[in-house]
């Protein structure tokens, strides 16, 4: 290699270095999160419900990247839909992260919302006009189907490595052997632990009966 050669290569590596952190930029203190309980998941959401991503915008907001998701709410699981929104069977969610025009900002922890792919997903009100996933990733249950053709409930791609109160929880891997859980009380219960590799409709059963105990306890009934 020519000197001048090298010399050219020797400036020109660090400012495509920088070009690159520019253009996807990651948001390394939302990497790991506090794994959440189901019954807090259920107790901090005010709508469970399964959806289908129909379209997503990114925009900017106070200096970072959002993005607003049109769903259609196939079935209401448990609470109610947004005032205004019943007819429409339709609500914009609001994630962090996106692309705008060659600027692209990854957060992990954050719900992957796939236009065409269902999901399971615990909201909450947001700004004015849509929802936010709770929990972030940890309240997004993608729907798939198994070899049988039952459709079933996973932990969300967007998880990320999870801290319990006792040992970090192992990022979650399709393929990996279930973690289906025990019969029971579920207070105790960690929410990917209750819901992940459920058949859907079992899934709704659970996430219908906790509702009714835990929000119906707080409004005295």
């Amino acid at each position: 290699m020519s000197f001048l050669r090298a010399s050219l290569f020797a400036v020109l590596l660090p400012s495509l270095a920088a070009a690159t952190l520019t253009a996807v930029s990651r948001d390394a203190q939302a990497s790991v999160s506090i794994a959440i309980l189901f019954d807090d998941l259920v107790r901090e959401s005010t709508t469970a419900s399964i959806i289908t991503p129909m379209e997503a915008h990114a925009v900017w907001e106070n200096g970072r990247i959002y993005t607003y998701t049109r769903v259609h709410v196939d079935r209401l699981v448990a609470g109610s839909v947004t005032p205004g929104h019943e007819a429409s069977h339709e609500e914009w969610v609001r994630t962090l992260g996106g692309v705008v025009g060659k600027i692209g900002q990854v957060v992990d922890g954050e719900p992957v919302l796939t236009v065409g792919r269902p999901s399971m997903l615990f909201v909450h009100q947001g700004p004015v006009g849509a929802l936010e996933v709770t929990g972030r990733a940890q309240g997004q249950f993608p729907v798939v189907a198994d070899a049988t053709h039952t459709l079933r409930v996973v932990r969300s791609i967007g998880v990320g490595a999870l801290l319990t109160a006792t040992k970090p929880m192992k990022p979650f891997v399709p393929g990996t052997q279930s973690l289906q859980s025990p019969n029971g009380a579920t207070a105790k219960l960690y929410a990917s632990d209750v819901l992940h590799d459920r058949a859907l409709d079992e899934a709704a059963v659970d996430v219908s009966s906790a509702w009714k105990r835990i929000h119906g306890a707080e409004n005295g009934q």
